[in-house]
């Protein structure tokens, strides 16, 4: 039997041409669509809280007592009838699906309105406080973009797949301005197993230009500008020692996560009024802390720069409660949304409040340093990913390369132990992943 004669040369070219077209233009498109996202949660921002200027913490803090409580209830309440006629017509194909389904079938259904429509809803339910993460929204709408590309540009299927992936992680890398976090979000965590050494020649691409064209919002500046100087073996002992409490709690982080969003509430007109509930109880939580409203990002910038202080360390304790906890109450209501930063925000606070602990014991331990460890850590055990752990926190503030080394210890010895954790509870985390 004789075996198919390659295809010709000018063939060949031509799949090139339009694969590289498809790559500049899904990169061109990532970061377009997370300048867009930024712009619109700062109006969220603006329209729930009536503060034009500032963080959202200090939006937080400088609204009414009544509309703190009032303002994620309000956008909990919109979005969640939106979302109760959204999933009863049929809903929205998610990156993951299309990802999953080689025959780049699914990828061709993904369609451009409700995926935009549906990211629009997710930034809505953040800006106007809730707790989750908004990372979401560009990873679908970037990834619905590359599937029209692909199908524009007549991709194969494989290619189809492997390009809606890198879209989804270079949205997120526009975001952040993150282009290693966002090439290895695509390749550690979007693309299934066997694809992933063809994909990393996507993905790299597409999430550098989606990182350039970001710097029109960003002007290429890190997400968090924190000054860490070099290291010290107190900081590094200190690191070593808190793995295990960093472990423990990205595991259950996760675990109370995934059961929450199995055990969610119905689409039904529970869907508006549930997100309402957990809103509610976010916006009286924010009276104590205002860095509890949002996705985490503040959370992580709080610990980041927190003082060495008994009240900065109660602060940071009640992140550690608090936030995990009342993003379980959001994802148990019905929202959609992403969990990196509640992550990174759990475990920053951790990593900086044991810093401070060594403080008060006379140990002279990096607070920002900890905080991105412990950042990196839960992050990798939430989202079984130590490559993107490391890297991606590591991008927030690009510090010293020390850092980065020091987090890839904690990170691999984090995440090794729980990759035993049963295998029915794996399969169950895989069906039940963040659809966002």
């Amino acid at each position: 039997m004789t075996s198919p004669a390659p295809p010709p040369p000018r063939s060949r070219a031509n799949r090139t041409a339009r694969l590289l077209v498809a790559i500049v233009l899904a990169g061109a498109a990532a970061g377009l669509v997370g300048i867009a996202m930024a712009r619109l949660l700062e109006g969220f921002e603006w329209l729930f809280y009536g503060v034009a200027d500032g963080a959202l913490p200090e939006r937080v803090g400088a609204a009414p007592a009544w509309r703190r409580v009032l303002a994620p209830a309000a956008g909990g309440t919109l979005a969640g009838a939106a979302w109760w006629w959204e999933r009863g017509t049929g809903g929205v194909v998610g990156v993951e699906a299309a990802v999953a389904d080689g025959s780049g079938t699914t990828a061709r259904r993904m369609g451009l309105v409700r995926p935009f429509a549906d990211g629009v809803l997710q930034v809505l339910v953040v800006g106007a406080g809730n707790s989750v993460g908004r990372e979401g929204a560009p990873r679908l709408m970037a990834g619905a973009v590359a599937a029209r590309l692909a199908r524009w540009l007549d991709l194969e299927a494989g290619t189809t797949t492997l390009l809606v992936a890198s879209a989804a992680g270079a949205g997120l890398a526009a975001m952040y301005n993150v282009p290693l976090g966002g090439t290895a979000f695509a390749v550690e965590i979007t693309m299934v197993a066997g694809t992933r050494r063809r994909g990393v020649l996507l993905a790299l691409p597409v999430s550098v230009i989606a990182t350039v064209v970001s710097w029109l919002h960003s002007h290429g500046r890190p997400t968090f500008e924190v000054a860490i100087g070099g290291p010290t073996t107190a900081t590094i002992l200190t690191a070593l020692a808190a793995a295990p409490a960093l472990m423990a709690l990205g595991a259950g982080a996760r675990r109370l996560w995934d059961w929450f969003k199995v055990h969610r509430v119905p689409n039904t007109w529970a869907l508006p009024a549930g997100i309402a509930t957990a809103g509610t109880l976010t916006g009286t939580a924010s009276l104590w802390l205002p860095v509890l409203p949002g996705n985490g990002r503040d959370a992580l910038e709080a610990a980041l720069l927190s003082p060495t202080t008994s009240t900065a360390l109660l602060a940071l304790c009640g992140v550690m409660v608090l936030k995990p906890l009342l993003t379980a109450a959001t994802l148990g209501a019905g929202a959609t949304g992403g969990l990196l930063a509640p992550s990174f925000a759990l475990g920053g606070s951790a990593g900086a409040a044991v810093a401070e602990v060594a403080h008060m014991a006379g140990w002279e331990a990096s607070v920002p340093a900890l905080a991105l460890v412990g950042a990196g850590a839960v992050l990798t055990v939430t989202q079984r990913a130590p490559a993107f752990g490391a890297l991606f926190v590591w991008e927030l503030v690009r510090p010293p390369l020390w850092v980065l080394a020091v987090m890839a210890v904690i990170v691999v010895g984090c995440w090794w132990p729980t990759t035993a954790l049963p295998a029915r509870h794996r399969r169950s985390e895989h069906r039940h992943r963040d659809r966002s």
